[in-house]
């Protein structure tokens, strides 16, 4: 084996793209900067033992090491949401605190097709539970999208109150929930119905299969009433949504909808999205509410945000 090879799904960075990828960070980080977030550095390291709070998604996308000093395992940062999240907790603002970040991540599972190193680089809102912090940070996304010279841009939306309602409406062990999870994000009909079948609620589980093709146009948001046991979730979904339409078309941006794409970090509440572009054969920014991640606080923080892999843009861009 040569000296040289590097690990499969790792590359080195070579002047051209590094000169790029480095411009464009510095760009980033001024408009967020200019917009009033303030710049972080996360630690690379943290014990292993808080990842667990957030959800199992994050733990198996840690790669694990043992601290020689302590004994103790720790988890190289895969995710810079979390940490910007603890940062916060940290500062002592009880109002509003808006964070910025670039840095390194890896992830211990990446796809065939996706480097296990990400530049992630994003933006943090603190503080505000109201659907004018969702906004800001989407203009912000869409500002960095556009200073980045990405094209065409597309909003995948889904609000995870929509599938939460139903959900809970069955007595689902935690295996059974991740099962269930992951059977969404397939459309896979049949093992849903599997899972939900010694339930013995047949309109529940019709409900939860029928988010498998409740995707499309904000046309389809008109179905939630009729879908969900809870028409004051319905009434709140539709109204937030809608309104989010109305701001996203303003700024040019597609939208579409898909509410059994539950797919992301288990800290994640309300709206989540992905940005999507021609060229780029995946999600090239990913975003929503996390209300409350630290779920053994007894004081609920507000929070949403975005990050992008820069690193996955530039590539995209240059070939």
């Amino acid at each position: 084996m040569s000296q040289w090879l590097l690990p499969e799904n790792a590359e080195d960075i070579f002047p051209e793209k590094a000169v790029a990828i480095e411009t464009k960070k510095r760009l980033l980080l001024d408009l967020y900067l200019k917009n009033g977030y303030q710049l972080i550095f996360p630690s690379m390291l943290e014990f292993s033992d808080s990842l667990n709070a957030y959800g199992r998604d994050l733990d198996l996308e840690t790669y694990k090491v043992v601290d020689q000093m302590t004994g103790k395992m720790m988890g190289i940062s895969s995710d810079l949401t979390t940490q910007a999240f603890r940062i916060d907790s940290q500062m002592g603002e009880k109002g509003i605190n808006k964070l910025c970040y670039a840095g390194s991540v890896l992830r211990a599972n990446s796809s065939s097709k996706q480097p296990r190193e990400l530049l992630q680089v994003g933006a943090e809102y603190f503080g505000n539970p109201g659907l004018d912090a969702d906004m800001e940070i989407q203009k912000l996304l869409i500002q960095s999208l556009n200073a980045l010279d990405v094209k065409d841009i597309v909003f995948d939306i889904n609000h995870l109150d929509v599938y939460n309602s139903l959900k809970n409406e069955v007595d689902l062990l935690p295996s059974e929930e991740l099962m269930l999870g992951n059977a969404m994000m397939l459309k896979d009909k049949i093992e849903i119905e599997k899972i939900l079948s010694k339930k013995s609620n047949n309109d529940i589980t019709k409900k939860i299969i029928s988010l498998t093709d409740l995707y499309g146009d904000e046309s389809i948001l008109k179905n939630l009433n009729k879908l969900l046991p809870d028409q004051s979730v319905a009434n709140d979904v539709i109204k937030s949504l809608t309104r989010i339409c109305e701001n996203l078309k303003k700024m040019d941006v597609e939208i579409s909808f898909d509410f059994s794409d539950i797919k992301g970090y288990q800290y994640h509440t309300g709206m989540v999205y992905s940005a999507y572009a021609k060229k780029f054969n995946s999600a090239l920014a990913q975003g929503g509410r996390y209300d409350n991640m630290n779920k053994f606080s007894a004081d609920m923080r507000p929070a949403t945000g975005f990050s992008i892999d820069l690193r996955f843009i530039i590539n995209n861009l240059l070939t």
